[in-house]
Order: C-alpha cells, then sequence, then structure tokens
C-alpha cells in the first residue's frame, strides 16, 4: 500500500512538473495575433475602399483577398484557445472554443462594421470570421500546451513569409522568369516546401528549449500544425469566397473563375507541401539532435 502511494505521488508530482508555455511566448503569440488580425481587416477595407456600398468590382476584390484575413482569424482563435486555457482553470475543450469564441465575435463584429454599408455582404464576412475564430480554437484542444504553442510559433513564422512575399511581390516588379507559369510553377513549389523546413526547425527548436519532454508524435504534430491550419484556412477561404460571389455578383466571368481557381490550387499545394516539410524537418531533428537517453545508450552496450 505505502508502495503505491509513493508511485501516485510520484506519478502527480511529474504531472505537476510537466512544462507549461512560457509568458513571455503566450504575450507574442496574442500580441501578433491582435495585430495582424486588426492590420488584415483594416487593410481589406481600404482595399476595396467604398464606403457607399461595393460594386462588383469591389465584391470580386473582396473575394480575392479573403484568404489573409482568414488564416490570421484561424491563428488569432487557436491563440486565444490556449490564452484561455492558461488564464483560467476548466476542461481544456471547452476553455480553448471559448476563447475562440470571444476573439471570433469581436473579429466579426469589426468586420461587419467595416462593410456595414453592405448588410449582406458584411454579414458573410462576420460569420466567415467568427467560423475560422472556431475553427482555428480547435487546434488549441490538445492537453499538452506547450506542443500547440510551438506549432503556433512556426505559424507565426509561416505568416511573417508570406507577408514577406507579399511585401515584395507589391514592391518590386522584376521577375527572375519570363514566363507568369514558370514563375507560379517554382513558387509555389519552392517557398511553401523553404517555409515548411523553416516550420519545422522552429517549433523543434521551441521545444527543445522548453525541455518539455514532447516524443516523436509531438514533434510531428508541432511541426506540421502551420501547414495544417494553412490547409483549413484554405477550405474555409474556399467556402467563404463562394458565398461572398453568390451574394455580390449575379455572375462570376470565365477569367475570374479560372484565376481563383489557380488561386485555390496553389494555396491547397502550398498547405500540403509546407505540411510535409515541417513535419519531417521536425521529426528528423528529434532523431538526429536530440541527445539519447543514458538509459538506453547503457541498455544497448551491455
Amino acid at each position: 500500500m505505502t508502495e503505491t502511494q509513493e508511485q501516485q505521488a510520484a506519478t502527480a508530482a511529474t504531472a505537476t512538473a510537466a512544462p507549461q508555455p512560457g509568458r513571455i511566448a503566450l504575450w507574442v503569440l496574442a500580441a501578433a495575433a491582435v495585430l495582424s488580425l486588426a492590420g488584415v481587416v483594416y487593410s481589406l477595407y481600404r482595399l476595396t475602399g467604398m464606403a457607399d456600398g461595393l460594386d462588383d468590382t469591389g465584391v470580386m476584390i473582396l473575394a480575392n483577398s479573403l484568404f489573409s484575413p482568414i488564416i490570421v482569424t484561424v491563428f488569432a482563435g487557436a491563440v486565444a484557445g490556449v490564452a484561455a486555457g492558461r488564464l483560467r482553470k476548466g476542461p481544456a475543450p471547452a476553455l480553448a472554443l471559448l476563447g475562440a469564441l470571444v476573439l471570433g465575435l469581436a473579429a466579426g463584429a469589426a468586420a461587419y462594421v467595416s462593410f456595414s454599408a453592405d448588410a449582406d455582404i458584411a454579414l458573410a464576412v462576420g460569420l466567415v470570421m467568427l467560423g475560422s475564430a472556431l475553427v482555428g480554437g480547435l487546434f488549441a484542444m490538445p492537453r499538452r500546451a506547450v506542443t500547440v504553442v510551438a506549432g503556433l510559433c512556426a505559424t507565426l513564422l509561416l505568416l511573417a513569409f508570406m507577408f514577406g512575399r507579399g511585401f515584395y511581390e507589391a514592391a518590386s516588379s522584376v521577375s527572375l522568369f519570363s514566363d507568369p507559369l514558370d514563375e507560379y510553377g517554382a513558387l509555389g513549389t519552392a517557398i511553401p516546401f523553404i517555409a515548411g523546413i523553416a516550420c519545422g526547425v522552429c517549433a523543434f527548436l521551441y521545444l527543445r528549449h522548453k525541455q518539455a519532454g514532447v516524443k516523436l508524435l509531438g514533434h510531428l504534430l508541432a511541426g506540421a500544425l502551420p501547414g495544417a491550419v494553412w490547409l483549413v484556412a484554405t477550405v474555409v477561404a474556399q467556402v467563404g469566397v463562394e458565398v461572398v460571389l453568390g451574394i455580390g455578383l449575379d455572375e462570376v466571368a470565365p477569367l475570374d473563375q479560372a484565376f481563383l481557381a489557380l488561386s485555390f490550387q496553389w494555396q491547397y499545394n502550398g498547405s500540403m507541401t509546407a505540411m510535409f516539410a515541417g513535419a519531417l524537418c521536425a521529426v528528423l531533428a528529434y532523431g538526429f539532435l536530440l541527445p539519447k537517453p543514458a538509459q538506453s545508450r547503457a541498455a544497448r552496450s551491455s
């Protein structure tokens, strides 16, 4: 009986000593989520720039630009879910959804106010933002919060890659490719793979710094999370674009349909490439760079 009690006490001590996400990481993620979410909503409003309502061109611009606020809202919803679990004690899944719900309501209200001149479109965009935040809250449900935070730090790096690429394309008119389709194929393959590797390294370094004792599966999930966020955001964006176009336009031009199809194809291919590269890189780093336990080395030597 005494040995059983001692084992239970040791197990409880190990559980309480399990590493938790640091406050600095949570503050950085929270600040990045709020600032980026406010920035993309404001940029989307300024991009359309029609205070009296959206014409057909404005609706198409809105549809083409909807992916950025959606992926940022998914990221922010996941951050809010993790933060809610640290602020209050209770069931992790319920707190994650509660935090994502609060953020989603705020984001949806901001989007609705921004496009209130068109009530139907404003409601559709607001509901899409709310749904994106709730989807992001699902990523915060795992009990091992340190693994989720590692993946979110890597997701923040992925968003920085996306912002950098968009800023470069907007600021530079010089291209290394003579054919736009060649540029599409090269960038659509290389950039997500490079970003995925960087995300996998970022997730691994965070887990190693925290000395979290996360096993192979945890490293795989943390490295794959940025690509998974990208993939889920693409699915939500495709649904949202169809809803916005169905409300705002009677008919979509064939050229616009082809552009949207090509854009979503790039998003799907890029997200799966980043997810694979991130997971593979994190797993390889776990296998090659982490020191082997002394007990296993002694067992092999004997």
